[in-house]
């Protein structure tokens, strides 16, 4: 690895960059692999903390309290950033949050390259389902300790970052490797979408079966040999009427931040503490019960 980048961490008050703030900034300058300069600082968000976001990153109020805010903090940060790229993983969460803060604060958007070390690790680690930090470094071998909070991420993230930028590079090497072979790797692509389709199928007739079995017999669960068990998981499903939510998300003061009526917002706004109970049941009127959805959930060994 070659050249200048900063690894990035931030946390934050909440989740929308919109509304949220910078509650704490940490950063690593990697020059050539090897650590070359660091930035830290609490931030001061003069607002309120909420339980459910302290309870991730255990920062409290205390904490913060008369730290330099934002408008002290950023201009000595873009100063740090120079002209390298930005890397951080799920880069465009920190670096939205940067951007929003320069445009209110400079007046001016953040101009800078990005690397995403999550696109990285997919491509890296392809079969893995959640790529976190913590995931990731047990992947490279160097479990990470005491992360959520800004440096200590940014330090474990920068202690990855040239193995798995090299990982990357040799996957891909690999890959453009084999382009003297596309022709009958064309061929195969299509032999193996074909029997996924297949298989797919398959899989849903065997669900289905299942799932009958399940709800019909007074069984609940299935030993399968090898240790593994099947079993039966039921979950409402529900939908959100446009027509009904729109008004009572405008009353309540979040419909610019639910345009689509996205319902995993929605959903974590009604598990959260900002909106008054008062509100949720505003909101939960506007849900149609769709019906008991089933899906067939497998639990393996340790």
């Amino acid at each position: 690895m070659t050249g200048l980048v900063t690894v990035v961490d931030l946390e934050t008050t909440g989740l929308d960059y919109k509304v949220d703030r910078i509650l704490e900034i940490g950063a690593v300058r990697l020059q050539d692999g090897q650590p070359a300069g660091e930035f830290h600082s609490l931030v001061d968000p003069q607002v309120s903390l909420r339980p459910s976001n302290i309870a991730i990153h255990g920062i409290v109020p205390e904490m913060v309290r008369g730290c330099p805010t934002i408008e002290d903090v950023l201009p000595s940060f873009i100063e740090f950033l120079g002209q390298a790229p930005i890397v951080a993983h799920n880069v465009s969460f920190d670096f939205n949050f940067l951007n929003q803060a320069c445009l209110q604060i400079l007046g001016s958007p953040l101009d800078l390259p990005v690397v995403d070390t999550m696109n990285l690790a997919r491509e890296v680690f392809p079969r893995e389902k959640a790529l976190s930090l913590e995931r990731l470094a047990q992947l490279l071998g160097r479990p990470g300790e005491n992360l959520h909070r800004a440096l200590n991420d940014a330090r474990a993230l920068a202690s990855l970052y040239p193995d798995l930028e090299r990982l990357y590079h040799q996957k891909l090497a690999w890959h453009r490797g084999r382009f003297d072979l596309v022709d009958s790797l064309a061929s195969r692509y299509l032999q193996v979408s074909e029997l996924i389709e297949a298989l797919r199928d398959e899989e849903w007739e065997l669900r289905r079966t299942l799932e009958l079995f399940f709800t019909e017999s007074e069984v609940e669960s299935l030993a399968v040999p090898g240790g593994a068990t099947l079993k039966l998981e039921r979950r409402e499903s529900w939908e959100f009427r446009p027509d009904e939510i729109r008004p009572v998300l405008a009353e309540v003061g979040i419909l610019d931040r639910v345009t689509r009526v996205d319902r995993t917002k929605l959903d974590r706004y009604l598990r959260g503490d900002r909106l008054s109970d008062e509100q949720k049941a505003a909101i939960l009127s506007a849900r149609r019960f769709l019906g008991i959805r089933h899906q067939i959930a497998v639990e393996r060994p340790s």
